[in-house]
């Protein structure tokens, strides 16, 4: 049996331990471009990723929340990877038991070397616990050497548990889409390639939009020795390692790169050069095996669309995976299910009965409502909002609750009487017939958390 992984709720070593690479570029894939038109005529590239917890070996999980924080790291990659028109589709999660642990004697299981790490993903993916379409993302308890590791470039990483939500995972990714540390102690200050000196496009992440610098992060510290903690801004005179010994040129952008080293100061922040570079591994087909279709983001990743054959009374939620701004327009079709992607036939108004952030953090509240068709906006097309896709009308989808609203003038103002209504009487066949003559409103509430209203004017 290897001897793995397992929980412990201690909080982790944020440091990654991902090895710098000195292995030059191939030739012919990178244009270490720093413009920002380049995304321009990008189509999305849509990427799979799956999450796995590991557990004690006798099923214990130390790590109640996972499944939450999960979801919060995909929100936290397509918050920072959508402006470069990446994007990510949640496959899912699964906690798996670990294979069985050292016994360590200070009483905590915990990832001792870092090749306990490789015998991981080794066992992994011999049990079946690797998804061959995926980004695949271990979330183990606590290591000693590090909070988080990735191979680069590649499909798979390991994360923190206590760590998956925060940027971590939005930094281990970027490993993987062969984004390297900014730091690099051979790495000249000159962003001039005409200055015989300049090297950023062969040195350190060979990215030429982040600055030189020698990490700001002191393991033996376990600080930021040259950063302020309250501005993240550098305050240090240390001068690369040129004949010149030229002075650093750092800015706060710099310091709270996401692939920087300033812990603490991390934050959700990539340069366009990254992006570029990024983007640029992707097209030289790396991740060919996790790339999906662009449909796959108006898909649901848990919950079902109302079925009228099921006799449970159950709660219908379709919900979609968090970090994208959602709108849910009405719309008209036959649609007891959604319609396919490439159906654009239904027909739909600007009233917009449900708006979602891509910084909601209550996921329970992403759903597809009845009688709505999806809008996501995508920040590069040259249509913010595009086309709505998958209209979702479905008749036999009833009301839960609603009121009666009569307006006792028979005209519209303040003068009215609200008679609510349960799932019984809003359904009632005969409704309409009871009513006495008169101007009224009725509204239909949803079990999925839209209305409906309808005037009626009903003469003598």
């Amino acid at each position: 049996m290897i001897n793995v992984f397992a929980m412990n709720a201690q909080q982790n070593n944020l440091e990654c331990a991902t090895p710098e690479s000195s292995i030059p570029d191939p030739a012919g894939i990178y244009s270490y471009s720093t413009d920002l038109n380049y995304f321009a005529d990008k189509d999305p590239v849509v990427l799979n990723i799956y999450f796995w917890g590991i557990k004690y070996p006798n099923g214990h999980n130390d790590f109640e929340n996972r499944e939450h924080d999960v979801l919060q790291a995909v929100a936290n990659l397509n918050i920072m990877y959508n402006q470069f028109n990446i994007f990510f589709k949640y496959r899912g999660f699964e906690e798996i038991d670990s294979p069985v642990l050292p016994n360590d004697p200070n009483g905590y299981y915990i990832l001792e070397t870092i090749s306990q790490y490789h015998g991981l993903t080794s066992w992994a993916t011999a049990n079946g616990y690797k998804k061959a379409d995926a980004f695949n993302v271990y979330a183990f308890g606590w290591a000693n050497w590090g909070g988080g590791i990735a191979s680069m470039p590649g499909l798979t990483c390991g994360v923190s548990s206590d760590s998956i939500a925060n940027n971590l995972t939005v930094h281990e990714i970027g490993h993987n889409l062969n984004l390297g540390h900014t730091r690099s102690v051979n790495e000249h200050t000159t962003r001039d390639p005409q200055n015989q000196y300049f090297n950023a496009d062969v040195a350190g992440d060979k990215v030429v939009d982040t600055a030189a610098n020698s990490g700001f992060y002191d393991s033996s510290c376990q600080c930021t020795p040259y950063v302020d903690q309250n501005t993240c801004n550098y305050f240090g005179t240390e001068t690369d390692n040129s004949p010149d010994n030229v002075p650093y040129d750092i800015d706060h952008e710099d310091v709270i790169n996401i692939m920087g080293n300033a812990y603490g100061c991390s934050e959700q922040y990539l340069t366009t050069g990254q992006g570029i570079r990024a983007r640029e591994a992707i097209a030289a087909g790396y991740y060919n095996a996790a790339i999906t279709n662009v449909s796959s983001l108006y898909e649901p990743y848990a919950g079902a669309y109302f079925d009228p054959n099921n006799p449970n009374d159950q709660l219908y939620k379709p919900l979609f995976q968090p970090g994208f701004d959602y709108r849910f327009f009405e719309c008209d079709c036959d649609c007891p299910e959604p319609a396919p992607y490439e159906d654009i036939s239904f027909s739909y108004t600007q009233n917009i009965l449900k708006q979602v952030s891509k910084y909601e953090n209550d996921f329970s509240s992403i759903y597809h409502p009845n009688h709505t068709a999806i809008a996501i906006k995508i920040e590069n097309e040259p249509i913010f909002w595009p086309q709505p896709r998958r209209c979702y009308d479905n008749p036999y989808r009833k009301p839960n609750s609603g009121s009666i609203t009569k307006f006792n003038d028979n005209v519209f103002n303040t003068n009215i009487t609200v008679t609510q209504k349960d799932s019984l009487g809003i359904n009632n066949n005969n409704l309409v017939e009871q009513l006495e003559p008169g101007l009224y409103k009725i509204e239909k509430r949803y079990e999925e958390g839209n209305t409906e209203q309808d005037i009626i004017f009903k003469q003598e």
